[in-house]
């Protein structure tokens, strides 16, 4: 399988035509990655795979994924990645309801991005060297011959909508139980597959060389039909889109502003930067609230840059650049937040939960890392993080509204979500 970066492939891109069709393709391949680096494709309702959407009213049931080893066996190293018996499973608030083993000939594989939950269910993609399998609880679904990496599944009824990017070459393709509904030969994904009151979307981003330069295009594809986001002249660059109840909400540069824009549909209000220079990496985090919140990072000429969350565009929190902000959720008007704070020349790992501080020190927890936004999920007032285990060995944990719960097994999880 090829190893290329997700993040790196997205941010490849060219120039597009929208191609309607009826034919077929997807994959994806990387082992566990902790984020060192801020997962800019992976902050609120960014991910590898889009958010799930939660199950309307109560609580929910806790659906948990990941992946075991045999006793002994460091996963961490991985020296027989590929070669090792090891099992992918689902568990459903604590208990394990799918278990599958890891084998190419069953077609399934360890890769924390080739396995997610949806709707209670472990939907698995894997790739040969011709073609992508599909399998829901270790069932096969479907299978055809393109090789791409996922960014995003929906199901919709009976159909199973994927969002997969080629391995090789830029672009994207929208399926339906395989089979193309959309494609783009040429661009790079904004935001990830998502559903919107039932109608399925995400964005793109199309550039066009101009002169010495390259220009950029963005658009939202709302159900089959790609519509432009952003076009007016002074428009520099959008770095998020995000669609709620109908609102387009895109955070963007205009010319002779240093300091992002958050639109909402026509209306706009501009970010408090204070004495920053300009600011960049703005993602916006929206449920539905009353309250707006938006994540990036302020950069000033002398002092250096600064992680920021904002609260409906005015300053909420800094931190310095010792800290890296990895995932926001939204819940309602409420924030939590997990980030890696460096100041005292060791990783940290910290959680805000509704920006109340969980200690994870007193449990020797903090040396712990994070796999990325999937790890997390906030719901009905209700925050769930899952932390990779520092090594092997040790266990990995579940922090439940700040409470850690070490679970006894050699590995680690690789998502959480209620449903």
């Amino acid at each position: 399988m090829e190893t290329d970066s997700l993040i790196g492939r997205l941010r490849r891109c060219g120039i597009a035509v929208i191609i309607l069709s009826a034919t077929a393709g997807i994959s994806l391949s990387c082992g566990t990655v902790e984020l060192e680096r801020p997962d800019t494709g992976g902050m609120g309702h960014h991910a590898n795979d889009s958010v799930p959407l939660p199950t309307p009213g109560g609580t929910g049931s806790l659906y948990v994924t990941g992946v075991e080893y045999s006793d002994g066996y460091d996963w961490k190293t991985d020296t027989e990645y590929g070669n090792v018996a090891c099992t992918v499973f689902l568990m459903k608030d604590g208990e394990r309801i799918v278990e599958l083993d890891v084998d190419g000939n069953e077609m399934v594989a360890s890769d924390a991005d080739m396995h997610r939950c949806y709707g209670g269910h472990l939907y698995t993609d894997y790739s040969t060297e011709t073609e992508t399998v599909i399998k829901r609880d270790g069932t096969e679904l479907f299978r055809y011959p393109d090789r791409e990496m996922i960014v995003g599944l929906e199901v919709v009824g009976d159909d199973i909508y994927t969002l997969g990017v080629p391995r090789i070459g830029d672009g994207w393709t929208l399926r339906k139980n395989g089979k193309m509904v959309l494609v783009k030969t040429s661009g790079y994904v904004l935001s990830p597959l998502a559903q919107d009151d039932g109608v399925l979307w995400f964005a793109y981003v199309e550039q066009i060389s101009a002169g010495d330069g390259v220009l950029e295009r963005y658009y939202l594809v709302r159900g089959d039909k790609a519509e432009p986001v952003g076009a007016r002249p002074d428009m520099k660059k959008i770095e998020d889109i995000l669609l709620y109840d109908g609102v387009v909400y895109y955070a963007a540069l205009l010319e002779g502003l240093d300091t992002h824009t958050i639109f909402k549909d026509e209306e706009s209000a501009l970010l408090d930067a204070g004495s920053a220079a300009y600011t960049s990496g703005c993602r916006i985090h929206y449920d539905g609230g009353d309250v707006i919140y938006v994540s990036g990072i302020k950069h000033y000429d002398t002092s250096g840059d600064m992680w920021t969350l904002w609260k409906d565009y005015a300053l909420m929190k800094n931190y310095q650049s010792s800290v890296t902000l990895h995932s926001c959720y939204a819940d309602g008007d409420a924030l939590s937040y997990v980030l890696t704070d460096r100041s005292d020349g060791t990783p940290r790992l910290r959680i805000f939960d509704k920006t109340a501080y969980v200690d994870l020190d007193s449990e020797g927890l903090d040396a712990c890392t994070f796999l990325g936004n999937a790890c997390g999920c906030a719901h009905s007032g209700h925050l769930y993080v899952a932390l990779h285990p520092a090594k092997a060995g040790d266990p990995p944990v579940i922090v439940k509204d700040g409470v850690p719960e070490k679970y006894d097994f050699n590995g680690y999880f690789t998502s959480v979500s209620v449903w």
